[in-house]
């Protein structure tokens, strides 16, 4: 297929300009907006995957966001209680370690990002939101970089978009569905 880059740049600026825009907005809250600006780049994720490697995996980038060693050997499970628990009860889980509970904690800027903090004896791991922000975005810019450079990597991005940017109604709401439009 060998679509060009500026074939796609502006669905590509849709997507993820539009993501990086709205979580740039978030971040300049005061104050800030914690669960929002996490569920917001934790479902990002889940997005470029999907255009990235084809897969609905957001783990997997979110992974990439985390140093290497044991935060991305635990990343997986974060970003289960994070998007997970956010997306379905706007709350992140807690995670048992050995039988000890570890609270996960989400920090605008006060809590350095991947750290830990023993609060009321509990242990606290703080995500910061503004690093999880900046390094995303660093994986946005990755991706763009990659899409100018790799034919197959366009190509991809292209038939992703292509693909889930219309949906047909279903059967069961086309009459509704000419009912409204008739009104306008």
């Amino acid at each position: 297929m060998a679509v060009s880059f500026a074939a796609i740049e502006k669905k590509f600026d849709r997507v993820f300009g539009f993501i990086r825009r709205d979580l740039e907005r978030i971040l300049s809250i005061k104050p800030g907006v914690n669960f929002a600006g996490v569920l917001l780049a934790t479902c990002a994720c889940e997005i470029l995957a999907r255009y990235r490697y084809g897969s609905r995996e957001g783990a997997k980038v979110f992974t990439k966001l985390f140093p290497p060693g044991p935060y991305q050997k635990v990343a997986k499970t974060l970003y289960d209680v994070l998007r997970n628990g956010l997306v379905h009860r706007y709350d992140g889980a807690d995670i048992k370690v050995n039988g000890e509970t570890v609270r996960i904690a989400i920090a605008w800027k006060e809590h350095q990002h991947l750290s830990v903090e023993r609060i009321d004896g509990v242990p606290n791991f703080f995500l910061n939101v503004q690093q999880l922000c900046h390094d995303l975005f660093s994986a946005f810019d990755k991706y763009k970089a990659e899409l100018e450079k790799d034919s197959s990597a366009r190509d991809r991005f292209f038939t992703t978009y292509r693909k889930e940017s219309v949906k047909d109604a279903p059967s069961r709401e086309i009459s509704a569905w000419q009912e409204i439009l008739e009104s306008c």
